[in-house]
């Protein structure tokens, strides 16, 4: 049977200010600094049954917003292309990384 996911806690994390056990990174580029900050998604797998099995994170450092959700577009589509039925959770979800 094939596994069934649900992406349980879709958001932004980290992108609403850092936390005290999140830090920017900042890297230099000539003479421009660039900031990156966390971006995650959460993923909770379902078996075929409806019970949750695991659960993780997702994360990577982006620069901005928009390249967040790219980064957050692509982790869909890796796990579409490995078979997995992808849901987004409803709004409303927790973003606190702690």
């Amino acid at each position: 049977m094939r596994k069934i996911i649900l992406l349980a806690a879709f958001g932004v994390a980290g992108l609403m200010g850092a936390k005290e056990t999140v830090e920017n990174k900042i890297e230099t580029k000539g003479s421009a600094k660039v900031a990156f900050e966390l971006c995650g998604v959460m993923v909770t797998y379902f078996d075929a049954q409806g019970k949750m099995y695991d659960q993780k994170w997702f994360t990577s450092d982006q620069p901005t917003l928009s390249a967040c959700q790219s980064y957050q577009d692509g982790v869909i589509s890796n796990l579409q292309s490995q078979g997995y039925r992808v849901e987004k959770a409803a709004t409303g979800a927790s973003t606190d990384v702690n």
